[in-house]
């Protein structure tokens, strides 16, 4: 059974009613961690599971970071906040002679910097349509128009019933996260929801994606002998040992050129290449395989299709580990962030925080936020994204049952696919009766407008759309230094990258101990100190016997006096034999 000890940190009930928390904070902790993005919270769920104590600080008052979700109140308060010109983080202001108190002997105090990776921020209502054209009493679950009543107002009255991910996710069934919430038993904390299908675009017509074998042979958008073509190449696909998928003779092939090697149509090279492996043709057939491979092991776990939606949105999963966090001791504070480091030596030694110096070993910070001595990376192609989010009143192919939908549209410069993601009121992203459309793609792109001519929403049913350009920022960390970077979000469609530099980070800090392993149920764990315990199970394991004793020897006297009463009347029987016998 896992213990809990009362010895982990924790704060006095008088400092919620202090102007300064920090003053009640321990001075010293294992690790301390700014941001509550995705990586930032493994990473502090991992160190407080090991048993290390970890102070988790986030500059903004909700748990997400980049990868947050939001109410419809809560995105715009993001918008207004991130639109300004101010840094995206407060900081106290110092006093001088606080600092040189803090300062020993070699220490220097170093400052930090915030970087900004949300650029070109642009929100747009789409007040053209009339209400008079459209039937308001239409259902809008089924993904049919119902914009009669859906304006600024409405909207506002329902912000509730929105739950709109800055960083929109997908998880594979079989794919690294979901092992991971399993394995490390946080899948408790979480919710998810299947995708019901899976769209591609054919000549300007979305259509969906024959995956399962009842997909493949119930489709009309290929042939009998395509079908026959598809239904071998994916069965030797999801055969092939690690050994075949590495054959040196294809190496030297694009996975294009292996797919027609393959005998694949051009119709079948189309699915295949940007709706199931969804990567370019241009590819190496090592990477093509291997992501063909990856969604035909994730279907049929758990829906039709390989892929699962989180319940109220991506930002669930970084708060799923935070929680995680707080049950091994980690102590959380919103709303305040570091304000200056102590380095000595090249290691940093302690973070300075209202005046207050705590010490640490390690100090993870987020990409966006740099000490002043690192050198930052200059960002490449690879590391900027556009992001679009629309309301719309129509879903991408309205059928009688609310779907939850992707797409992958691949880009004519054969760059990354932009990733289409369609919510409804069944997944808690937006009110009954409206649609949620995410668009995620690498580069500096205008998603609006590819939605409009790609026909993914329309002038009629479009209401609101918000759009932006991010960078993920990078500063290079010295080795052995004790400072960490943790990487924003990127245009992955999953959070394999997440999770491989969250193990990195963690196995640099900590190389001997196990990332995540699995978290007791509530069950199974003992509240009070382990040594209190030992104690406890002492004594009560002595009174067990002294009360296991007493019962035996209860049992000794018993069957004494039983015996004692058997002979009592068998005196007792002769005494009145013989009395009869004198009568006689």
């Amino acid at each position: 059974m896992q213990t809990v000890t009362s010895n982990s940190w924790h704060l006095h009930k008088s400092s919620l009613l202090s102007p300064s928390m920090a003053d009640f904070l321990p001075d010293r902790f294992s690790v301390i961690v700014v941001g509550t993005g995705m990586v930032e919270s493994m990473v502090a769920a991992a160190a407080a599971r090991a048993g290390h104590s970890v102070l988790h600080l986030d500059c903004a008052k909700y748990y997400g970071g980049e990868w947050a979700s939001f109410t419809w109140d809560g995105l715009m308060t993001w918008t207004q906040d991130t639109g300004q010109d101010a840094d995206q983080c407060p900081s106290s202001d110092s006093k001088k002679e606080d600092d040189s108190q803090s300062e020993k002997e070699g220490e220097t105090l170093v400052n930090l910097m915030s970087m900004r990776t949300i650029e070109n921020l642009r929100q747009t209502w789409n007040n053209e349509k009339k209400k008079d054209d459209v039937d308001a009493d239409s259902d809008g679950a089924n993904g049919k128009l119902n914009t009669g009543h859906w304006d600024q107002e409405e909207i506002l009255k329902q912000s509730r019933k929105f739950n709109i991910d800055l960083s929109p996710r997908l998880l594979y069934s079989r794919g690294d996260m979901v092992e991971l919430l399993i394995s490390s038993n946080i899948s408790r904390y979480t919710e998810f929801k299947s995708v019901t299908r899976v769209l591609t675009s054919i000549d300007g017509r979305l259509e969906q994606v024959p995956s399962s074998r009842s997909d493949v042979f119930n489709t009309k958008q290929i042939s009998v002998v395509e079908k026959r073509i598809l239904m071998k190449f994916l069965t030797a696909r999801m055969q092939e040992t690690e050994e075949a998928a590495t054959d040196p003779d294809a190496t030297d092939k694009t996975f294009g050129e292996f797919l027609k090697q393959q005998k694949l149509t051009p119709n079948l090279l189309h699915y295949v290449c940007h709706s199931i492996a969804m990567v370019s043709p241009t590819e190496s057939v090592t990477k093509g395989q291997s992501a063909v491979k990856k969604f035909l092991s994730s279907l049929g776990r758990f829906g039709p299709t390989p892929f699962l939606w989180s319940m109220y949105g991506t930002g669930e999963l970084p708060q799923a580990f935070c929680r995680l966090c707080a049950v091994f001791g980690g102590i959380y504070y919103l709303g305040k962030t570091v304000d200056k480091i102590v380095m000595k030596d090249g290691k940093v030694m302690a973070v300075m925080m209202e005046d207050k110096r705590i010490a640490c070993d390690h100090l993870v910070l987020p990409a966006n936020f740099k000490p002043a001595f690192a050198e930052s990376l200059s960002p490449g192609r690879d590391n900027v994204m556009s992001r679009t989010v629309m309301v719309s009143s129509s879903s991408l192919l309205p059928s009688d049952t609310e779907q939850v939908t992707f797409l992958s549209l691949p880009q004519e410069t054969g760059s990354g696919p932009i990733h289409v993601i369609e919510v409804g009121a069944g997944a808690a992203a937006c009110p009954r009766g409206l649609q949620l459309l995410h668009l995620t793609g690498p580069g500096d792109l205008d998603l609006e407008r590819t939605a409009r001519v790609r026909g993914l929403v329309s002038e009629e049913s479009l209401i609101y759309s918000l759009s932006w350009t991010q960078t993920r920022a990078g500063w290079r960390a010295e080795a052995g230094s004790g400072l960490w970077q943790a990487p924003g979000p990127g245009p992955e469609l999953d959070f394999d990258l997440a999770i491989e530099q969250a193990r990195r980070i963690y196995s640099g800090m900590f190389p001997e101990d196990e990332f995540l392993p699995r978290a007791p149920d509530p069950e199974e764990i003992i509240f009070g100190d382990e040594e209190q315990t030992q104690e406890n199970d002492e004594d009560s394991a002595a009174a067990l016997t002294e009360v296991e004793n007493d019962i035996e020897d209860c049992k000794t006297t018993t069957k004494n006096n039983e015996d004692f009463s058997k002979n009592v009347e068998n005196e007792n029987e002769e005494v009145q034999t013989a009395q009869e016998n004198k009568e006689l």
